[in-house]
């Protein structure tokens, strides 16, 4: 089969999507780093002394940037997935 070319429209897709990915992606690395901070470096750094205790008080906030960076994961993957229309108008039969 031989796909059609892309419209202006189409293209302002594929442009919208890659930047919900990469919005996702800045999110996983927000996300990620805060939660591994919050549940095991500064656990961790605290029982063996290399930083004082009082640094268990900044762990929920950490959690909180986590969990938060984990919603936004999702609501950019899901905007993302919204902007792949342009498939179907490139390829309007999925088995042939």
């Amino acid at each position: 089969m031989d796909p059609g070319q892309l419209s202006t429209e189409q293209w302002a897709q594929v442009g919208m999507a890659l930047k919900y990915l990469w919005g996702a992606f800045l999110c996983a690395i927000v996300g990620g780093t805060s939660l591994v901070t919050a549940h095991a470096i500064i656990p961790s750094a605290v029982n063996t002394s290399t930083i004082s205790s009082r640094w268990t008080k900044t762990r929920p906030i950490f959690y909180v940037v986590g969990i938060v960076g984990l919603a936004g994961i999702a609501l950019f993957l899901f905007l993302s997935a919204s902007e792949t229309g342009w498939i179907r108008d490139l390829y309007p039969r999925f088995w042939q």
